[in-house]
């Protein structure tokens, strides 16, 4: 495969890995479909993908109802068991992904920080986990690199009833990463987030990240 490819007369280096969307969740804050939301007329989920396509070998989205994302033309991965939360999203996308790295993303957080994914992809070997730390000492496990080794953790996280991503976290040869310039990284889980980054993107005020 080549690794070498340009995109948008840019020259990239694909990484061999897989870059894995969450879209699980029934967006019941934001009062309709969150990853639909558009964003410069297109789908908030084809916006995230668009910044990842080229970079990986893989894309995955990880959703229990592959129709609704069939436009994406991806690979859609719904949860091996249902109303399990976003850990068995975890658990069933790297039972399907193709590679050992993997990055996993949250599906509501639109805009790729490109440099801090390879920088996270380049200590990947050493480790299960790399995650970002902010720092009042909170962790974003949903923009994170997962050995997909992994998924044996989760499922016996899952069998014993435990349903959170920092049990995974902590039972895991981890590399903690501080993460200062925040800025960019935002959720849209509510109406009133989703308007404010409209507003910082007609403002030039959203920094873009997919470089």
């Amino acid at each position: 495969m080549d690794r070498v490819l340009d995109k948008n007369k840019e020259l990239i280096v694909r990484e061999k890995a897989t870059a894995i969307i969450l879209a699980g969740g029934k967006s019941l804050r934001m009062g309709e479909d969150k990853y639909l939301l558009p964003i410069n007329g297109i789908p908030l989920i084809q916006h995230i993908i668009n910044q990842l396509q080229g970079h990986f070998d893989e894309l995955i989205i990880g959703a229990n109802d592959p129709q609704r994302f069939a436009f994406t033309g991806l690979k859609v991965v719904p949860d091996l068991e249902r109303d399990k939360g976003p850990l068995m999203g975890i658990y069933s996308c790297l039972l399907a992904s193709s590679n050992d790295v993997n990055f996993i993303t949250a599906g509501d957080i639109p805009e790729m920080n490109i440099m801090l994914i390879r920088s996270m992809i380049s200590l990947a070997s050493d480790y299960d986990i790399v995650v970002p730390v902010t720092e009042n000492g909170y962790y974003e496990p949903l923009y994170a690199i997962y050995q997909k080794r992994m998924h044996k953790k989760a499922q016996q996280l899952l069998s014993s009833n435990s349903r959170r991503i920092i049990d995974l976290i902590n039972g895991a040869n981890t590399k903690k990463i501080d993460f200062k310039d925040s800025d960019w990284l935002q959720n849209l889980n509510k109406k009133e987030d989703y308007l404010h980054y409209l507003k910082s993107r007609a403002n030039g005020n959203c920094t873009e990240c997919n470089s």
